[in-house]
């Protein structure tokens, strides 16, 4: 009860630990409160647990030094990947395998030899024709004039052939100026085929032992030649040309360069 002054009355003791005692009370729900919030659930403790026991198995501890990667014999460190390897080829087909069983049989289609190779058959008697492949057949100038053959004003070249038989058996090959032609050209112009306008049997047959050379030359007058035989002539102007050799022989021949004057 307030006393007559205003100011309040004194408290009994038992009305003082009463609220000292509902004061504690209320301190202690709010702490409760407060502390439940904070606490997580139950499940949430699961949840943490089965994580820290799934990283204890999958993390290594900190204090393990990874390991090193491993050293040959030469002190130097081996790939940790294995090298991809080839991947395997595609298998042959059978076609692929029929047609490769042709040529080994001897198929004309296949590349062993060259077809008059394989009509010419190998000699039996002296006028059996060789084999190209038994005849060596040497193209040259008639007289070298050093590195770059020239020949001047008024001069007209002349060539050497030689035929060589390499076989056993004696045999005739064909040296005419038609089974063994010697041709002049200027880049892609024809200009001289010893071929042109032959009248008559103009085959020159030599029977050839083991080891021996038929040597002869040709000369060029420096003249044009045609195909069609006209009557006409033209000289060949100066410059540079090739002359060669073409026939069943004739292969492996040298392709000869020469200026004219």
């Amino acid at each position: 009860m307030a006393s007559s002054t205003g100011h309040p009355g004194a408290v009994s003791r038992e009305t003082y630990w009463k609220r000292r005692a509902l004061v504690l009370a209320a301190f202690l729900v709010v702490v409760a409160i407060v502390a439940y919030a904070c606490s997580p659930s139950a499940g949430e403790e699961g949840q943490q647990n089965e994580a820290g026991a799934g990283g204890d198995d999958t993390e290594a501890s900190p204090s393990v030094p990874p390991e090193e990667p491993a050293e040959d014999g030469n002190g130097e460190e081996e790939d940790a990947e294995p090298t991809e390897e080839p991947s395997p080829t595609e298998e042959p087909s059978e076609d692929a395998d029929e047609e490769g069983a042709e040529d080994e049989d001897g198929d004309p289609d296949g590349d062993e030899g060259s077809d008059d190779e394989a009509e010419i058959a190998a000699p039996e008697r002296a006028e059996d024709p060789c084999r190209p492949q038994d005849v060596v057949i040497t193209f040259d100038f008639e007289e070298k004039k050093g590195e770059e053959q020239q020949y001047p004003s008024g001069v007209d070249p002349s060539f050497v052939v030689e035929v060589v038989n390499t076989g056993e058996q004696t045999c005739t090959v064909d040296v005419g100026p038609e089974e063994l032609e010697m041709v002049v050209t200027s880049g892609d112009d024809s200009i001289y085929s010893t071929a042109h306008c032959r009248e008559g049997d103009t085959s020159d047959e030599r029977r050839l032992e083991q080891g021996r050379t038929h040597r002869y030359t040709i000369e060029w007058d420096r003249e044009r030649s045609f195909s069609d035989c006209r009557d006409e002539t033209s000289a060949a102007g100066s410059g540079w040309y090739h002359a060669e050799l073409g026939g069943t022989y004739s292969e492996g021949a040298d392709d000869l360069r020469f200026r004219v004057g």
